[in-house]
């Protein structure tokens, strides 16, 4: 596993507005159960008000997205999200990652059989700890094979091209290339991005609520070319430039994910 979110917002009074869900793209697919309340994705937006999906399933399948989302809920909602390195999930659901980049979809229309039903029927009590429940199951199906878990996009990154690297038969740049988007989905120039925007973020993390944050000092020690790339790249993984982001960041309800993940 890469993440685990649980978003309980029972009890809790927020505006139309404040329950909206704002996501960064991810090169990482999920799986969420929806345990209380309803969500829909958002599927466009007009001048007031945004195009809404048709109520999500209570079992969720994510796969890797490249572009930014949003989910909103009609009233409270309980959710467990559990993200995974897109080479484990293939193997926890035995798919090919590949086909399922950009797609949100019931996770019954992606698996079946035993494992569909392991994961489909964990019991949540109203005193049990979702996460937990979700854990011990993972851990009885998970086969013995080494993940390579890491704490953070760029050393993964480099996990995945050095076990590309040394697979049986992989001979040049290009073939290690293939077998990256194999696992993942995405080529490893696409992933790539992720990492640069990580170590941005946790530049930006670091500078106080006292300081005025200068993007072109965190381009600098984040290895962008200059401010704009910087702005473009955080644009294309958000949706936002860095400075509007920021600002919905620290202020912003609907931005609590990419508060958790800062």
């Amino acid at each position: 596993m890469y993440l685990a979110v649980e978003r309980d917002t029972r009890g809790v009074s927020l505006s139309d507005a404040d329950r909206f869900n704002y996501y960064p793209a991810t090169p990482f697919p999920s799986i969420s159960w929806i345990l209380d309340g309803h969500l829909h994705m958002v599927e466009g937006s007009g001048e007031s008000v945004p195009t809404l999906g048709t109520p999500l399933p209570k079992l969720i399948f994510s796969g890797p997205s490249r572009r930014p989302s949003a989910s909103w809920s009609i009233g409270a909602v309980h959710v467990l999200t559990v993200s995974f390195y897109p080479e484990a999930m293939a193997r926890l659901l035995d798919i090919s990652i590949q086909h399922y980049v950009g797609s949100v979809l019931p996770l019954e229309q992606v698996v079946s059989g035993g494992r569909l039903d392991r994961l489909a029927t964990i019991q949540f009590g109203p005193k049990a700890n979702p996460f937990d429940k979700v854990q011990h199951v993972l851990n009885r199906v998970w086969d013995n094979e080494a993940t390579g878990q890491t704490s953070d996009v760029r050393s993964w990154l480099a996990l995945l091209a050095t076990r590309a690297a040394s697979s049986t038969g992989m001979k040049g740049k290009r073939s290690m290339q293939r077998l990256v988007k194999y696992w993942t989905g995405q080529s490893l120039r696409d992933l790539q991005l992720y990492a640069r925007v990580e170590n941005a973020v946790s530049h930006a993390a670091g500078v106080s609520k006292e300081e005025r944050l200068n993007f072109a000092a965190v381009a600098a020690e984040s290895g962008f070319s200059d401010q704009s790339h910087l702005g473009r790249e955080i644009r294309r993984v958000t949706g936002l430039p860095p400075a509007k982001l920021n600002e919905l960041v620290e202020h912003g309800e609907p931005f609590w994910m990419f508060r958790l993940l800062r």
